[in-house]
């Protein structure tokens, strides 16, 4: 029942593919030739292209009657130009033979004296601003170089208007006093000039009051002085049960759990009745209702139990809370009409003291009035002196601007001379240069324009590839032979129908793939649920399997073959 293997397909004829193909490649050169270079006509002229035996190209070119009469002319004036270019040579030569001599006066870099710069005014000849108001004439004292701040209400004075300080520690502003300042002759400006004479026409800063004649201001009363507020009291509260070591929930209890017991029995002796027997479905779902209504009772009456216990609990703390409350607002009361006692005795005192300060602080006022009288006659004398310095500097600036205007008046000068200069040189420059430029302008004139035609043109266009086509054919009948090869050796190592035994099949693979088979018809289903197929495959017809229907459901039992084509191992199915 063997097979016997298909005869290889005879090779291909490569030697004479490739002749063929040297053949097709000079005949589609000769085609590129004529196809890309065609004859043109255009309203300048033609351009024709020919070709001689041996395929060489000739382009001739030619112009209409305007056109070439057009050229022809263009090219007697290029000649009537290049004629006039030669003439100005001469000329050039003549001025190039001697050297170039600007003959111009030199740059001028120096523009003079224009004057000298003005000196800054000695502004301290004008007097020297100062700011010492004389600070132990208006109540401050000067103290190791520090000014003294004394406090508002605790102070004491000598006879001669001295402050002192009584019972806290002096507190200064850490600044140098002027005082000092003057006295080493740096003054407020670093001049070394003595101030004006100081002004005396402010009064002594007057003594502050003493307000504890006026009494001290009382404390108020005493804590606990009126009792303390007593605690809540619980004693007297009813205790949580109804009756003695009973509450109220544990009561309605013991009242309901009669009543369900009998429930209970009655409802197992209906269920007994009914013929309905312990374990049954229908009598375990009717003692889970009855249950779940045993368990709605109980909830309620525990809910009820514990709303009866916490209201008698509430009400009892009511009751001592109230107590208690009373007796506290006794003693807040008293203690309100102590606190009001002390506080009218603090209002009069208070006011004994605001009586006297402002007193003091009408004093303040004339102290501080005379001091400011004292500042505004030393500013006058300040801004005097100030108006002298600004006078000197403006004298001073409208000499410096008089000096930078003939300074700049000489520097213009000079730079119009040198620009006169520059023109001078660039028109012999021009003068020179004009022979050059004649003749450049002469030889570049109008150029001769020639219609632009079509250059010859080359295009590549790939030949019949008839040798790689011998190829792929050979190629194709190797692949088919390996093929039929391949499946006539399976088939006569053991394959001679589809079930065949499992030790006869064990390891053969053979090709299944749907592309290699016609004719295909079903007829039958294998055990793993795919169809049983009769077709042609390699000039024969078989029975087998499709290798994408065993894929789906055993896709180790299928293989994919070198060739592309999937192939399947029959003895994993059996």
């Amino acid at each position: 029942m063997g097979k016997s293997s298909p005869s290889p397909p005879p090779a291909p004829d490569y030697a004479g593919a490739a002749a063929a193909q040297g053949a097709a490649n000079v005949e589609t050169a000769r085609l590129q030739g004529r196809i890309n270079n065609p004859n043109i006509i255009g309203p300048l002229g033609g351009q024709t292209v020919t070709f001689n035996a041996n395929d060489q190209p000739t382009v001739t070119q030619t112009l209409t009657p305007a056109s070439q009469a057009t050229l022809d002319a263009q090219q007697r004036v290029q000649r009537s130009l290049a004629g006039l270019g030669e003439q100005g040579v001469g000329t050039a030569q003549t001025v190039l033979r001697s050297a170039f001599n600007p003959n111009l006066p030199g740059l001028q870099t120096n523009i003079g004296n224009a004057g000298q710069i003005p000196q800054t005014p000695n502004l301290s000849s004008y007097g020297q601003a100062s700011g010492n108001l004389g600070n132990d004439r208006f109540g401050l004292q000067s103290m190791g170089g520090k000014s003294q701040i004394p406090p508002a209400f605790d102070a004491l004075y000598t006879p001669d208007g001295n402050q002192q300080l009584k019972g806290q520690e002096t507190r200064t502003t850490g600044f140098p006093s002027q005082d000092r300042m003057l006295q080493n002759g740096t003054g407020v400006s670093g001049f070394n000039r003595q101030p004006p004479p100081m002004l005396d026409n402010a009064r002594q800063n007057p003594q502050a009051p003493e307000l504890s004649v006026y009494g001290m201001a009382g404390a108020g009363p005493q804590a606990g002085q009126y009792g303390y507020a007593g605690g809540l009291n619980t004693s007297n509260i009813a205790a949580m049960p109804v009756n003695a070591g009973m509450t109220g929930q544990q009561a309605i209890m013991n009242r309901l759990a009669p009543q369900l017991e009998r429930s209970d029995a009655a409802m197992r002796q209906r269920l007994a009745n009914q013929g309905l027997v312990s374990g049954g479905e229908a009598f375990e779902n009717a003692m889970i209702s009855q249950n779940q209504q045993k368990n709605d009772l109980l909830s309620q009456a525990a809910l009820q139990g514990i709303g009866l216990d916490t209201a008698a609990n509430a009400q009892g703390f009511n009751q001592a809370l109230q107590a208690g409350q009373y007796g506290n607002q006794a003693i807040a009361q008293n203690f309100g009409q102590g606190q009001a006692a002390n506080a009218a005795g603090n209002q009069a005192v208070n006011q004994n003291q605001q009586a006297a300060l402002a007193q003091y602080q009408a004093q303040l006022g004339g102290q501080q009035q005379g001091f400011g009288q004292n500042v505004t006659q030393r500013q006058l004398g300040n801004q005097a002196i100030a108006q002298n310095q600004q006078a000197a500097l403006q004298q001073q600036q409208a000499a410096l601007a008089a000096q930078n205007q003939q300074y700049n008046q000489l520097l213009q000068g000079a730079q119009f001379g040198n620009t006169a200069q520059q023109q001078s040189l660039q028109q012999q420059l021009a003068l020179r240069n004009q022979p050059l430029n004649e003749i450049a302008g002469l030889m570049s004139g109008s150029q001769i324009q020639m219609p632009q035609f079509q250059g010859y043109q080359g295009a590549n266009v790939a030949g019949t590839p008839i040798f790689a086509g011998a190829q792929a054919a050979g190629q194709a009948a190797m692949d088919q032979y390996g093929i039929q090869s391949a499946n006539a050796n399976a088939q006569n190592a053991g394959l001679y129908g589809m079930l065949g035994t499992a030790g006869g099949l064990a390891g053969m693979k053979y090709f299944s793939d749907r592309r290699l088979k016609s004719n295909i018809d079903r007829i039958g289903t294998h055990p793993l649920g795919i169809g049983v197929y009769e077709y042609d495959i390699f000039d024969r017809r078989e029975r087998g399997l499709m290798a994408d229907e065993v894929e789906a459901v055993m896709p180790e039992a299928v293989m994919l073959h070198p060739s592309g084509y999937k192939m399947v191992d029959y003895g994993m199915l059996t």
